[in-house]
């Protein structure tokens, strides 16, 4: 099993597991074949440090993304793709999907943005949900943007914001960061919009001139995020999001929802069931 997350990691397959339940039922009847691609799929089972009320912790076992995929039951995904680099991982999931003969189960043993960047399909045929759901910052722009024009797959992205916060300087001199974390944001946000966290303030040094600040909080790495989801997918992104936050309530990521389809009939009913699901998550009953 992969030893890795907590009760944020919970919560987000919780959301996964209801979504894909609600959006296979959605389209049982419909004429297209359905798909799931799983871009960081992991080995398929999880042990999650958990913590009590008493503050011990303790280890809870579960399924991870790729099995909860698997066992969906109402509507079965007519394919389903789990992409993971680490062999050792692809292994344990050959054996899951051994385990599951009736399920049309393809293993990639390659990198993830790659493989979204070659996608090939009939989209006026397929339609599908897409987990993005990297260790860190993976996913880059290109994808999405190779995503977002098949308008076929919605998505579901973590995106990993105390990471970028942490590559962020401490000054408030933007071009002081490392180079190799501005070519990772440059490929994460697809350009240099993260800049726009640093602003010039009305207030002036010595010599008036200008200082540079910079905005207060991973929020507003967030919005800037959101920013350029909505200039590419436009009405297809659902503006509220769920923040997953560790045991000492510190936010690690956001996860964020855009919906495939460019129909209007789409886009209501994907955005209507993803923000119950969220709403949900954010009272705690999910």
């Amino acid at each position: 099993m992969d030893p890795f997350g907590g009760t944020w990691t919970k919560i987000k397959l919780d959301i996964l597991k209801r979504y894909l339940d609600a959006y296979t039922t959605a389209l049982k009847n419909q004429h297209f074949d359905l798909l799931y691609i799983d871009a960081f799929a992991g080995s398929g089972s999880l042990e999650l440090k958990m913590q009590g009320s008493d503050r011990t912790d303790w280890h809870s076992f579960r399924d991870g993304s790729a099995k909860i995929a698997m066992d969906i039951a109402d509507k079965p995904f007519d394919e389903l793709i789990f992409v993971e680099q680490d062999k050792g991982k692809c292994d344990r999931l050959q054996s899951l999907k051994g385990s599951r003969p009736n399920r049309n189960v393809i293993i990639e043993n390659t990198d993830a943005n790659a493989y979204l960047q070659n996608l090939q399909r009939n989209w006026q045929k397929w339609r599908g949900v897409l987990f993005l759901d990297p260790f860190g910052t993976q996913v880059e722009w290109d994808t999405l943007k190779k995503i977002a024009g098949c308008k076929a797959l919605d998505i579901w992205i973590l995106f990993p914001s105390s990471t970028v916060a942490r590559m962020l300087p401490t000054s408030n001199i933007p071009d002081e960061i490392n180079p190799k974390w501005a070519d990772t944001l440059n490929r994460v946000y697809g350009d240099e919009g993260w800049r726009d966290l640093y602003q010039e303030s009305p207030q002036c040094e010595l010599f008036d001139e200008p200082r540079t600040v910079r905005q207060i909080g991973v929020g507003n790495l967030i919005n800037i995020y959101k920013d350029r989801l909505q200039g590419l997918f436009k009405s297809r992104l659902l503006e509220q999001s769920a923040t997953l936050r560790n045991s000492r309530r510190s936010p690690l990521y956001e996860f964020i929802f855009c919906v495939g389809s460019d129909s209007d009939r789409a886009i209501g009913t994907a955005k209507r069931i993803a923000k119950h699901l969220l709403n949900l998550s954010r009272m705690g009953t999910s």
